[in-house]
């Protein structure tokens, strides 16, 4: 089960994993300002987007095709 939070800031809404947020802060591509918003427990990427984009209110998240 990975950990992935959802941030936002001025830009909009950021999600990813706890270790990637705090690498985003350092490289500042995520404000210092920002705002956690919530955290989902999840088995991968895929279904972190899944419960993420419900959370949102957003429509049914859609995994990119691999070609």
């Amino acid at each position: 089960m990975m950990i992935f939070e959802v941030w936002e800031d001025e830009d909009g809404t950021t999600l990813s994993t706890v270790n990637n947020i705090a690498e985003l802060k350092k490289k500042v591509l995520l404000s210092q300002n920002a705002k956690l918003l919530y955290r989902i427990e999840a088995d991968s990427y895929e279904e972190a987007m899944i419960k993420y984009h419900h959370k949102m209110g957003w429509e049914r998240y859609k995994p990119m095709k691999e070609e």
